[in-house]
């Protein structure tokens, strides 16, 4: 309920107080005459039960304030809120806020004049996350829905420039059947055969490290060449994804590439990275191209896959693509299926794969280097 009140001393004017989202609001009323100041009183009290309520619209709040309610392009937010997200969140999820928002651009057309925020309905986020749906999984969909909350929750509280949330009541994506099966480690054969399909150097790169490290892609495309201590033999790296810090022994084949790679990169310092063209795609669009060229160059020549139909306008929910069950990720996969099958403790697999899954073990757990270094040497070449 708001209150009116003067500050002891500092002025002879009426000040309207009230409290909104655990907040508390002190204004002006701009009169010395108390009844005035009542009128004001009533009309704020007017826009927090609307507010509470759900029901303060631009056309009321300008009707009680005679003043335009607060005001914000689409264009606008969306760069104000991943300003925000650089400063405050992890590189994984400013990757993810600068996708959704290229999308949210795209799809409304957004510019400097519009449309504004609280133009958008919730009939609109259902179409744009329907035709996200009908190209990718219902996790990357859901993803999306989550993110899209957290942008219109921000335009609601603080900026007010929305009174609902539009994400509010947009059910989740339910998985299909072939979405819902488990992603697979590559075999053998598999691993040889990715190697030999590999174009470039770059690739032959990813392959051996996506095996031999069990790292994410991101963290081999944006690798620093001053992570890998080609004398010692390791790779020390923090990873994007959970900020775990890793040491990762070299298995003989990397090192050979990575070996090749430092002299072709002579004068680079530590802290560039082995592949600056690929690194810097990789920090501007985030995963999305080389996950499309690991399927097309890789995993289809391998006949891991088949090739993708080129898209076309019109897409009905019955043709979404069906989700392979192989993709970049099972390098991970194998890596850790392959340790755990020659034998290594589960302590050693976790402390190379970076999993954190037993909080307590991990305090009191430290494993060797050594023990690390004749884990990773029995990992079989690939290359022969």
């Amino acid at each position: 309920m708001p209150w009116l009140f003067k500050f002891k001393k500092k002025s002879a004017v009426w000040w309207v107080g009230y409290r909104l989202h655990g907040r508390q609001f002190l204004r002006s009323t701009g009169h010395v005459d108390r009844k005035l100041a009542e009128q004001e009183l009533h009309r704020v009290n007017a826009m927090v039960s609307a507010h509470k309520a759900n029901a303060l619209t631009r056309d009321l709040f300008q009707h009680l304030t005679g003043k335009a309610s607060p005001s914000m392009t689409l264009r606008a937010a969306l760069d104000d809120w991943l300003r925000e997200a650089k400063g405050a969140a992890g590189e994984r999820t400013v990757e993810k806020y600068t996708g959704l928002s290229s999308d949210l651009v795209s799809f409304f057309k957004a510019n400097d004049r519009g449309p504004m925020v609280d133009e958008i309905t919730r009939e609109d986020l259902q179409r744009y996350l329907s035709e996200r749906r009908s190209e990718v999984s219902a996790s990357t969909a859901n993803m999306a829905r989550k993110c899209l909350a957290i942008f219109f929750k921000r335009c609601k509280v603080p900026l007010g420039v929305i009174q609902n949330n539009p994400v509010e009541g947009i059910p989740l994506f339910k998985e299909s059947r072939d979405e819902k099966r488990a992603r697979r480690p590559f075999t053998m054969a598999e691993l040889c055969e990715l190697y030999r399909q590999a174009p470039d150097d770059f690739w032959r790169y990813m392959v051996l490290g996506g095996f031999f490290t069990g790292l994410r892609m991101g963290d081999l495309v944006t690798m620093p060449i001053g992570a890998a201590d080609l004398t010692a033999g390791t790779i020390h790296i923090k990873t994007r994804k959970t900020g775990a810090t890793l040491q990762i022994p070299i298995a003989p084949p990397l090192h050979e590439l990575l070996s090749k790679r430092r002299l072709e990169r002579n004068g680079a310092s530590p802290g560039e990275p082995f592949w600056p063209e690929q690194a810097a795609r990789y920090e501007k669009s985030g995963s999305g191209w080389f996950s499309q060229r690991f399927y097309d160059l890789l995993l289809t020549k391998a006949g891991l896959a088949k090739v993708r139909p080129h898209r076309s306008g019109g897409k009905s929910r019955a043709d979404r693509r069906n989700v392979n069950e192989t993709s970049f990720h099972c390098f991970r996969h194998a890596y850790v299926s392959t340790l755990a099958a020659l034998g290594q403790n589960q302590q050693i697999v976790k402390a190379l794969a970076g999993h954190s899954s037993d909080e307590v073990n991990d305090l009191y757990t430290k494993v060797p280097l050594d023990a690390l270094k004749r884990a990773v040497a029995l990992l079989p070449d690939i290359t022969k």
